[in-house]
């Protein structure tokens, strides 16, 4: 018979060691794989080498994004050097000859002006540069400053200028009547758009005092330019006053500046101001005698109705007096 167990196969023999077998000493492949349960020993002061690598990253120049607007990335290292008041107001000029940034510069240039004119003693030549400032920004933008968006800045100005006018006529190019000129202008003028009575009023007997006192004081001493320059922005008040004539509130003010520029239309030297003169008195004049136009049927229908009271016999007045009921 076949044994049943002769296919099974025999066990294998057990391997020899390899220090049995070979005198060479092979090194183990996970000798360098970390312990699970040895704390692994951290090396506390870096060598040399290390040493020199990280000084050698640390010296190279870390990349930047470029910016969007184009400003080159290595002049931001550069330290700026500060700007000194001379050319902080120059700066702040051209700022202001711009309509979208005036607001903004107007207020740092009257900052910068306060601070200028109560300073101990504020020097000729910076007074002179703020004063041309003012000059240049005010020629230039002639029609801007009644403009209804910017009306309001160019006010605050000028009433700022007015406020410190003895440090900045230390200027000697500029006299006092330049400033009262920009008042004119910018402050008493912008306050004819107003709707408030008072505001109104008070604007038009200011001008009335320049008509009254600089100006007559100027014919009298016969000094022209005076009295062009002040004509040169007296003008546009007085026609903005005469359109504001329609109005009942506004009409005694209109009157009393108008009638003092009537008694002196002689004295306006060039012709087109005089015809505009003699043109708003006659538009006074007609407006004082013209007769009142015809009444609506509905403003005589109230003329006839008689106020009564709650009794019958009022009742019955009112009623006999009415159009409606008074059939004869």
């Amino acid at each position: 018979m076949n044994d049943p167990f002769a296919r099974l196969t025999s066990a294998p023999a057990p391997r020899k060691r390899r220090h049995e077998d070979s005198d060479e000493e092979e090194t183990d492949p996970y000798a360098n794989l970390p312990s699970a349960t040895k704390v692994p020993c951290v090396e506390k002061f870096p060598s040399l080498t290390d040493k020199a690598a990280h000084n050698d990253i640390e010296s190279r120049p870390m990349p930047t994004a470029a910016r969007s607007d184009g400003v080159n990335n290595a002049g931001e290292a550069k330290t700026k050097t500060p700007l000194d008041v001379d050319q902080t107001i120059e700066k702040l000029h051209g700022y202001m000859l711009v309509d979208k940034k005036f607001a903004k510069a107007s207020q740092l240039f009257g900052a910068l002006l306060e601070e200028q004119c109560t300073a101990p003693k504020p020097t000729e030549a910076r007074m002179t540069l703020l004063m041309e400032t003012l000059a240049s920004v005010l020629t230039s933008k002639k029609e801007r400053v009644h403009d209804p968006k910017a009306r309001g800045d160019f006010a605050a100005l000028v009433r700022l200028v007015d406020k410190h006018r003895d440090a900045l006529l230390r200027a000697s190019a500029f006299e006092s009547d330049v400033i009262d000129n920009w008042v004119v202008d910018a402050v008493l003028h912008n306050d004819l758009f107003t709707d408030d009575t008072y505001v109104f009023a008070k604007a038009a007997k200011q001008i009335a005092a320049h008509i009254t006192g600089r100006r007559d004081e100027a014919v009298e001493m016969e000094n022209l330019g005076d009295v062009d320059a002040l004509d040169a922005v007296l003008l546009p008040c007085l026609r903005t006053l005469m359109t504001r004539h329609g109005s009942s509130w506004a009409k005694t003010s209109v009157e009393m500046v108008m009638g003092l520029c009537t008694a002196r239309r002689l004295s306006f030297r060039e012709a087109a101001a005089r015809t505009e003169v003699d043109a708003w008195t006659s538009q006074i004049h007609q407006r004082r005698v013209a007769p009142m136009g015809k009444q609506s049927a509905a403003a005589e229908m109230r003329k006839n109705i008689v106020a009564y009271n709650e009794t019958q016999t009022g009742i019955k007045v009112g009623k006999s007096n009415h159009p409606l009921y008074n059939k004869e």
